[in-house]
């Protein structure tokens, strides 16, 4: 079968030492919707970076729509990751510049590129911020020029990590409807039910392993008290 994403044996130690994550195995089809939930710490920030090439194994082996991570190239142009905190991705001068970095690195059309703005300027509410710098915006602001910024070349695969995280419940609406409707594979880290819920499949870790792995209704109360979920 082509999967989005297959681990082999993979673990991540952090440079002082520590263990991120533990020998995962896992394959994710073309088109799922994964959940991945854990308190603070269980590694699955840890865990969406390896499992988009953002990071390497320290052991192991991750394969990326038939790619591995020699061919980061090839990855990058089909994976989009969405990250905790928005000043770790935006970094260009005004946020018209940030939505069509991408598309003028893929070398889209000038049509392409009016479209792309209208679109998502219209559906996330930026075109009144288009000309401003992001590092003016605030926390929210950023957080819909980053998914927006992702979203403009649909990729492939779509890694998001806490995206609901410190954002207004409009912002939270729309980030949650895209999960739903995203034609493509999306992997989500989250801690916060509502949004799980939203994934037909859940992987629960703790300390850096997966403990379950399962569909929402499927997960008891036993197995988030493990986890330290409640």
């Amino acid at each position: 079968m082509d999967y989005a994403v297959v681990a082999k044996e993979i673990s991540y130690r952090y440079p002082d030492g520590s263990l991120g994550v533990e020998r995962v195995n896992l394959k994710i089809d073309r088109g799922e919707k994964v959940a991945i939930i854990g308190e603070n710490g269980s590694g699955k920030s840890t865990l969406i970076f390896l499992l988009s090439a953002l990071l390497k194994p320290s052991e192991g082996e991750v394969n990326v729509l038939g790619f591995t991570t020699r061919e980061i190239e090839e990855i990058r142009k089909r994976v989009g990751v969405v990250f905790q905190n928005p000043d770790d991705f935006l970094f260009n001068p005004t946020v018209r510049d940030e939505l069509l970095y991408v598309p003028r690195q893929l070398g889209m059309s000038r049509e392409e590129m009016d479209y792309i703005l209208r679109e998502f300027s219209e559906l996330f509410g930026l075109k009144e911020i288009l000309h401003k710098p992001p590092f003016r915006l605030s926390g929210g602001e950023k957080k819909k020029v980053e998914i927006a910024s992702v979203l403009v070349y649909k990729p492939e695969i779509i890694f998001f990590d806490e995206p609901t995280a410190n954002v207004d419940a409009k912002t939270r609406k729309i980030v949650k409807e895209l999960i739903k409707c995203y034609q493509g594979t999306v992997i989500v880290a989250t801690h916060e039910m509502d949004v799980a819920k939203i994934c037909e499949r859940v992987l629960i870790m703790k300390r850096g392993k997966i403990i379950a792995d399962s569909n929402f209704k499927s997960i008891d109360d036993r197995i988030l008290e493990i986890a330290g979920l409640i």
